[in-house]
């Protein structure tokens, strides 16, 4: 998917930007004593956004941390009940996570919101991409909820790769 990929290139391109601040911080303190200003807030806009951005591919792939404890004895009716459950809770949760960033995100591009620091490098990219990845992510819930709801109902297994739910 072009979205996804394009997510991915900007959480690639942020998670970059926070490598070279901080390498740039430490030669500059360690050579010259002199400490960017701009590196904590900056880096914490970099890691909100790489990481919203990298949502979408994780729940896609279904790359969570899943304890399957009870799910690996249980009765298939139970597993697919459970994934149905799981899947709606997530739906709810994403979608209110999606509406409170783009409420954030539109706040911050009415004012063009800037950094606070001397800097005054522009933040309202960042809570955009973090509100377009949250936004992608509930999508990809809502197409599992789908499915799962689709697998209840037809007794299928509905599992996705390496037979994780």
């Amino acid at each position: 998917m072009l979205l996804e990929k394009a997510c991915l290139a900007l959480c690639a391109l942020a998670i970059c930007l926070m490598m070279l601040v901080g390498a740039a911080d430490v030669v500059l303190g360690s050579v010259f004593g002199w400490y960017l200003s701009f590196k904590v807030d900056l880096s914490g806009t970099l890691l909100a956004a790489s990481i919203f951005l990298a949502w979408p591919l994780v729940q896609r792939e279904r790359s969570h941390i899943a304890v399957d404890l009870l799910t690996a004895r249980a009765p298939g009716w139970f597993v697919r009940t459970g994934r149905v459950l799981a899947a709606l809770c997530g739906l709810l949760v994403f979608k209110l996570i999606a509406w409170g960033s783009w409420q954030l995100a539109l706040s911050s591009v009415s004012i063009m919101e800037v950094s606070p620091d001397t800097s005054g490098y522009p933040i309202w990219p960042w809570k955009l991409a973090c509100a377009v990845g949250v936004t992608l992510t509930a999508a990809i819930v809502l197409a599992q909820a789908v499915t799962s709801l689709r697998d209840l109902f037809r007794g299928g297994h509905g599992e996705g790769r390496e037979g994780r739910p």
